[in-house]
């Protein structure tokens, strides 16, 4: 209104308005973006900001005039029969837009609205006016051109009274299914006295079609791209998703008109208080899908890659979610190969946005997680948002202990014992525990070895382990993907403590040595090397290990000690250690200066040979020296063939016992014997320390070839036993020969 100050005086005189200067540069008005509610439309100008109106462009040839934002700022009445038909009386601070002119060439202004997508039912326009001198106003509508903005042809029904007093325009918008624009236009507007149009309090009642859901101005969504290709997990943890990331386990369906995608921008508090009641959105990234209005088709869902087995004990899918009303969730388990629905729970809408939390009591093998959309109201667009998915269970591959390494792992006796001999080489002390370990000079301690280490837990034993180990669980428990070979050494360490396993005496190390080997641990265990004093049970030094593979160096020591393998654990696990292996330079047991002829042994170490008679024996003769067989119920007789002992199993027979005298041994000594099974036959060798119970026996992996077995000298008697397997039919045993020999495997006789 520059240059319009007389005439502005002359409003402020005789109406009480006055113009507020650039009232109307900013508005709300979208060029291109619909209106997403009807009452987007409303607008009274005590904002203009948030008024999705504006003044025409200039240059767009549809008028001339432009409508400016007035208030009132006292109690001056406007006069009734010269200014209406709207009220007289307008409270002070109400605002309005107001055009008009002096011109007598014909005036017009257009005052238009942001556009509408599309209006399905009739609707219906109101506002307050004024007009003066013969000025009239008419609504019209505009649709988008390529060159601005043309006037439809069709014209709504339009009520603006001027006879009554108070009166408001009042038009009838039919149905349109293409988009428009609503004009408010002011005319008649030619007079030199001056004529003009006020205009207040718009208001837009309709119901739109395809109304799209207010996400923001600044919102966008992205492609849901995650690592989930359809491989089954190898934790139930692998399932939790907060990002949305290449982490995440979890991706669209691929069906349906629109796609799951992720975003990350900050939602209206409005979506959230009309979704939720509370303004708590989703933190970060999060995962969206968009339902428009008068879908018909499927709808995409989320679904986690594969659970290959489950345990059917306590599990938990949890998640935070989103809606808009009359959508329904639920979570699924779906069989893999067939797609068929195993097991479905609803989604509880009142636990929004709190976490929810499903179980599955019946999916337990190859199913995986849905999260889908149960109903919907396809005549509105609808939205869900789903983030921080967790899940919980326990997977058939889970350890359910720290002690759990698969159902085919055992754990056995060690053979070896510490006889407190001194080893003549750095190359004895390897050891891969294979055959129980009875060919190491590795033992496990007992009081007598350690009195001030270990005595508290009298179970704390290491012993031999044996696979196949399973692997995801060894997986789970150790973080190693490389599985110990074999047998192994294992320190179970149930209820804490410590457990040591030591090697025989080492008389002294020349130069610096080094020890290496394997290690893995479970729970809360954990390994020291440690070097023992021969003479004390004291510790002289120790050095932690950690898993993987461990090399410690072992400093020069001039006196007689041994090297202990120190498991211990506050609580409780597991310590497996293989392929020991010494490298370096340590002292022999004994100087070599004489020549083989002139040296002995020490009578000591040189087995009986009275003993070696009673246990030798080639069957040369035709009867098996001093063995007979044990008499006992379904035993197998024996006979000698060829040189050999024979004897058959069947099921009738199914075992058969070779018992030898008594002998009393003064040293370690070794019984060696050549032996052939074949058929369904396991062969055992007991001494009678073992009482003749097969878990404490050596038994022989082989099925033929020759092996040994070490006595001691409180053994007094030697039990070989052919048994047929549980599920065996038949089988035969044959022995070639036995004979006794010192531990070096010298002929004893």
């Amino acid at each position: 209104m520059p240059g319009y100050e007389r005439e502005r005086d002359r409003l402020k005189e005789h109406l009480g308005i006055e113009w507020i200067p650039n009232g109307l540069d900013k508005s709300n008005f979208a060029a291109t973006k619909p209106i997403r509610h009807d009452y987007d439309l409303n607008c009274d100008f005590s904002d203009p900001s948030k008024c999705h109106w504006k003044n025409m462009d200039e240059g767009s040839g549809l008028d001339s005039l432009d409508f400016h934002l007035f208030e009132k700022t006292d109690f001056t009445e406007f006069p009734a029969l010269r200014v209406g038909p709207g009220p007289t009386k307008v409270p002070e601070g109400e605002k309005m837009i107001f055009t008009g002119d002096k011109r007598r060439d014909e005036q017009h202004a257009i005052f238009y609205s942001s556009p509408i997508g599309c209006q399905n039912t009739t609707g219906n326009l109101t506002f307050t006016y004024w007009v003066y001198n013969s000025a009239r106003v008419e609504v019209i509508l505009l649709e988008d051109s390529a060159d601005g903005y043309k006037v439809v042809y069709e014209k709504p029904y339009v009520d603006c009274g001027t006879l009554q007093i108070n009166t408001e325009c009042h038009a009838i918008i039919p149905p349109r299914l293409t988009p428009f624009r609503i004009g408010i236009r002011a005319y008649d507007m030619a007079t030199p006295e001056g004529s003009f149009v006020m205009i207040d309090n718009i208001l837009y009642s309709t119901s739109l079609c395809n109304v799209a859901i207010d996400l923001g101005d600044e919102f966008q969504s992205f492609s849901l791209e995650t690592s989930a290709e359809g491989k089954p997990i190898s934790a139930a943890s692998q399932l939790g998703c907060d990002n949305f990331d290449q982490r995440c386990r979890w991706r669209s369906s691929a069906r349906g008109p629109k796609s799951w995608k992720r975003s990350t921008s900050t939602l209206p508090r409005e979506f959230l208080y009309n979704t939720t009641g509370n303004d708590i959105g989703p933190d970060g990234r999060y995962a969206i899908l968009y339902i428009e209005q008068d879908t018909k088709e499927k709808l995409d869902y989320l679904r986690s890659d594969p659970i290959s087995c489950q345990s059917q004990t306590e599990n938990a899918l949890s998640f935070r979610f989103w809606k808009t009303k009359e959508i329904e969730l639920e979570v699924c388990a779906i069989d893999v190969n067939t797609g068929k629905d195993m097991e479905c729970k609803d989604v509880p809408s009142a636990m929004s946005p709190a976490p929810v939390k499903i179980s599955f009591q019946s999916a337990a093998k190859n199913f995986m997680l849905v999260i889908r959309i149960k109903t919907f109201n396809s005549d509105f667009d609808g939205a869900v948002i789903i983030d921080d998915i967790e899940y919980t269970a326990t997977l058939c591959t889970d350890a359910l202990s720290v002690f759990d390494l698969g159902e085919h792992f055992l754990s056995t006796p060690m053979l070896s014992l510490l006889l407190n001999r001194h080893i003549h080489s750095a190359k004895e002390l390897a050891c891969d525990f294979s055959r129980r370990a009875a060919d190491c000079v590795w033992g496990p301690a007992d009081s007598t070895d350690a009195p001030d280490v270990d005595s508290e837990i009298a179970g704390n034993v290491w012993s031999v382990g044996h696979g196949p180990l399973n692997h995801e669980k060894f997986f789970s428990l150790t973080g190693s993907s490389e599985l110990p070979e074999g047998e192994f050494a294992v320190a179970r360490l149930e209820t804490g403590g410590s457990a040591l396993l030591l090697s025989e005496v080492i008389r002294c190390v020349l130069d610096t040595a080094s020890i290496q080997f394997n290690m893995w641990i479970t729970g809360s265990a954990s390994l020291q090397v440690c070097l023992v004093d021969e003479a004390s049970p004291s510790l002289l030094d120790c050095q932690p290990a950690k898993p993987g593979p461990v090399v410690v160096d072992l400093p020069a020591i001039k006196r007689p000690f041994r090297i202990a393998l120190r498991a211990e654990a506050p609580d409780q696990g597991i310590v497996i250690v293989d392929n020991i292996d010494v490298q370096g330079e340590v002292c022999p047991s004994v100087v070599r200066q004489f020549s083989a002829k002139s040296y002995r042994p020490q009578a000591a170490d040189v087995p009986d040979p009275n003993v070696c008679r009673l246990l030798s024996c080639d069957f040369s003769r035709g009867y098996p020296c001093l063995y007979e067989s044990s008499n006992i119920a379904n035993g197998a007789l024996h006979h000698v063939v060829k040189h050999r002992l024979v004897a058959s199993l069947n099921k009738a027979h199914n075992v058969a016992i070779l018992e030898s005298v008594s002998f009393h041994l003064n040293t370690v000594s070794r019984l060696h014997f050549e032996y052939l099974i074949e058929g369904d036959v396991t062969l055992f060798v007991c001494n009678d320390s073992a009482k003749k119970e097969l878990e404490n026996c050596y038994k022989v992996e082989d099925k033929n070839g020759k092996d040994y077995i070490e006595l001691l000298p409180s053994d007094t008697k030697i039990y070989l036993i052919a048994r047929l397997t549980e599920k065996g039919s038949k089988g035969t045993f044959t022995i070639d020969k036995l004979h006794l020999t010192d531990t070096s495997d010298n002929n004893a006789c």
